[in-house]
């Protein structure tokens, strides 16, 4: 089964917009393993108001399945990750573009920026996955890097604009998937999914997790994190189709 990461983002949003203390990403990550999430996922180097350093200090301690930090490449954030000590650092591009841009880090061209920052996180014992295009030019340049995983944006296909661009899309995510697994990557997706689109990404055989955000928080808001989970767990499993 394709395993899930929560990501919190969107937590820390509605956090800012209530202008308190709560919902705190803190509380939401012990209530999104129970349900069966496999994985944790929280970026920084956006808003200082968003994920806060706090956040990902509690989020080290409390976390039991795998803590995935996303994080540009720069110097201060790998301090960060090496004080910190997330199971895996994801590269991703700057100023939270991650989050709402369609596309990845272009590795290609970044290479003597990044390999740096890779082999400093690696001395460290974490593990770095790069936030990449489904392209396989990009996949086997972050493999030539050193990159241990790819995770592979699947903004496009999230945002096609109907049945045939979003076919083609999923033929796209569907080769770089194959191309990152025969390199020996560890092949995961996530950027704008809704439930109905993980369930078809996770039939892609070569495709290990999922990183969920926006719509799993959406979702809990209406019914709980717990039941998010279970539910987006589920479709995972092709079990059950959401109306």
């Amino acid at each position: 089964m394709t395993s899930l990461f929560a990501r919190l983002d969107p937590i820390a949003v509605l956090r800012r917009a209530g202008g308190g203390l709560d919902p705190d990403p803190v509380i939401a990550a012990p209530l999104a393993e129970l349900a069966g999430a496999e994985g944790i996922s929280v970026s920084c180097g956006r808003e200082a108001d968003l994920v806060q350093e706090r956040d990902l200090r509690l989020l080290r301690e409390v976390v039991r399945s795998a803590l995935n930090v996303c994080a540009p490449p720069a110097e201060e954030f790998v301090k960060l990750a090496l004080a910190l000590r997330p199971d895996v650092v994801t590269l991703v591009p700057e100023a939270g573009e991650e989050l709402h841009a369609a596309r990845g880090l272009d590795v290609e061209d970044r290479r003597d920026e990044l390999l740096p920052i890779l082999q400093a996180l690696a001395a460290g014992g974490i593990g770095v996955a790069l936030l990449v295009d489904p392209s396989p030019a990009q996949v086997k340049a972050a493999h030539r890097l050193g990159a241990a995983a790819v995770l592979l944006h699947t903004g496009r296909l999230a945002w096609a604009g109907g049945p045939a661009a979003r076919a083609a899309e999923f033929e796209t995510l569907v080769n770089a998937a194959k191309v990152a697994h025969r390199l020996g990557l560890s092949v995961h997706a996530g950027g704008g999914l809704s439930y109905p689109a993980c369930r078809a990404v996770a039939q892609i055989p070569e495709i290990e997790a999922i990183h969920v955000g926006q719509s799993l928080v959406a979702r809990a808001v209406l019914v709980g994190m717990e039941a998010a989970v279970r539910e987006l767990l589920r479709l995972l499993l092709g079990s059950e189709a959401r109306p």
